[in-house]
């Protein structure tokens, strides 16, 4: 069981998602954070769903999130994956109703055409994004204009941080959840900037 009593007991599950030990260390992440909530496994997406979904896209996903989905399906990981079902263009959200969409920027509408939503970061509206040419990732922030801003590299640098960012659930009751946030935070700036993160958590 994971028991965070000092700021190296928070495991970094990869560099980058296909390297050795990514598989063992994130399964034991995400198991234990099903235990912890007591939810269920997620099953893994077979290759036929995953050719499905790009077919039915009409695009490729980046192999980091094709990988993540063959070992662990739409896991828990702190923040909410979409189903395969759920995941889909952006743009055409508002497409039938397009007086309710956001009022994309100039600048947002340059990268909207791309991209494709695979998380609803916590079910409040906002939305993590892969763009189809470059697969960098987009976060969609439906309250601050410009409402997309481009923050990590690939899907897997994503994943990696929520990996990371949901150890903060197994603190050390002496040491306190409060402390433990801090550090998974002090991790994430030193990967990701201070800017990536607080755009991201704040």
């Amino acid at each position: 069981m994971i028991d965070i009593k000092l700021k190296s007991d928070i495991i970094i599950p990869f560099d980058k998602i296909g390297e050795d030990s990514w598989l063992e260390k994130s399964n034991y992440i995400i198991k234990e954070l099903a235990d912890f909530w007591e939810d269920e496994i997620a099953e893994p997406i077979g290759v036929e769903s995953i050719l499905e979904l790009e077919k039915r896209l009409g695009t490729t996903l980046p192999d980091s999130l094709k990988l993540f989905y063959q070992n662990f399906g739409i896991a828990g990981i702190g923040e909410v994956l979409q189903g395969i079902d759920e995941i889909g263009w952006i743009k055409d959200i508002w497409k039938d109703q397009p007086q309710y969409g956001p009022d994309f920027t100039a600048e947002d509408k340059k990268y909207l055409p791309f991209l494709v939503s695979f998380s609803d970061y916590l079910g409040n509206g906002n939305m993590f994004c892969f763009h189809s040419e470059t697969l960098e990732v987009y976060y969609f922030d439906h309250d601050t204009q410009p409402y997309l801003t481009k923050l990590f590299d690939d899907a897997g640098d994503y994943l990696k941080g929520c990996l990371i960012s949901c150890q903060s659930d197994f603190f050390n009751q002496e040491i306190g959840q409060k402390t433990v946030d801090a550090w998974c935070e002090e991790i994430l700036d030193g990967i990701y900037g201070h800017d990536v993160v607080r755009k991201w958590k704040y």
